[in-house]
């Protein structure tokens, strides 16, 4: 803890805090109070690593601005990364314009700017001025779609369910020992996705989750109407995603939508993404690759 006086106040700067039950839970007021969810199911089921870290500026036990700093391994064409994300970015309604989250994003900046590739985070419509002040710029994404025509496959694509003990080791065992598959793949950072898969009641892939016992694989998808929405596929050994994506399609399913970019990506069209409220912004010597490459982090990787 250290003591910072920021606008003729003093606050108590700490870091790292996730083992400390009364700091964590004052987090969770905050996040609850702004976003409608908190991390204690992940926190108590052991999956919360040491690559999440937690920056917070409190008012005596109140945390009143705060960044979650994820520190992230990925193969980027071929080549291993570390990237830093930025989320849960916030500050308290009765603290703002304080420069409160100047602080901590300097701090933040300060610390890993020299000792990552790449510092990134997703940012709402409100605060697209605020970020460039620090160097970031916005970068876009890209997604690959493919039109599809139905024929049988003999294999055989089953849904899991994360309440079973072996689908919860199966699951896990996929993300912990996953293969990249991308042009941008996360790597060892199991506890990420059991949080998305699991643990996040706000947002959850729980029901999104099918085995193929043939290929060895975990795949996370959707079925949307006519689409098929591809959110990642866990494997310990490499995969056609072709074949993944003819395992997986019905006689009602035309497209492919995904949220990865593959490797092979001549065989898919490639759009840029449009999120509404959403903007990507970068910062490090990894942003021209990306818009170069017309890449996207998988959607299991944000924070």
């Amino acid at each position: 803890m250290q003591k910072v006086v920021i606008n003729n106040k003093e606050y108590n700067y700490i870091t790292n805090y996730k083992d400390n039950e009364v700091l964590r839970n004052s987090l969770y007021v905050q996040t609850q109070k702004i976003w409608k969810f908190d991390f204690e199911k992940w926190y108590k089921s052991g999956h919360w690593e040491d690559n999440c870290l937690l920056y917070s500026l409190f008012d005596d036990n109140k945390i009143v601005s705060h960044i979650t700093v994820s520190v992230i391994d990925f193969i980027v064409l071929g080549k291993k990364k570390r990237f830093v994300q930025l989320g849960t970015v916030c500050t308290d309604e009765e603290y703002r314009k304080q420069g409160l989250n100047r602080f901590l994003l300097e701090k933040v900046i300060e610390e890993w700017k020299e000792k990552s590739d790449l510092i990134y985070l997703y940012a709402n419509d409100s605060v697209l001025d605020y970020y460039p002040l620090f160097g970031f710029t916005p970068v876009n994404e890209y997604q690959a779609i493919k039109k599809l025509e139905y024929k049988e496959t003999s294999h055989i694509v089953r849904k899991m369910n994360i309440d079973n003990a072996n689908d919860y080791k199966l699951l896990y065992d996929k993300a912990k020992n996953a293969v990249p598959l991308f042009k941008v793949s996360m790597v060892d950072n199991a506890g990420q996705i059991m949080l998305y898969c699991n643990y996040f009641d706000k947002f959850s892939f729980k029901d999104n989750l099918f085995y193929i016992e043939s290929i060895d694989a975990v795949i996370i998808a959707e079925y949307n109407e006519s689409d098929l929405i591809l959110y990642d596929i866990l494997s310990t050994k490499d995969q056609d995603i072709d074949t993944v994506i003819s395992a997986m399609i019905t006689d009602q399913i035309q497209n492919v939508i995904m949220h990865f970019m593959p490797i092979d990506s001549e065989k898919y069209e490639i759009k840029l993404l449009k999120e509404e409220d959403t903007t990507l912004f970068m910062m490090g010597n990894s942003k021209e690759l990306f818009e170069k490459n017309k890449l996207i982090f998988p959607i299991l990787s944000h924070t």
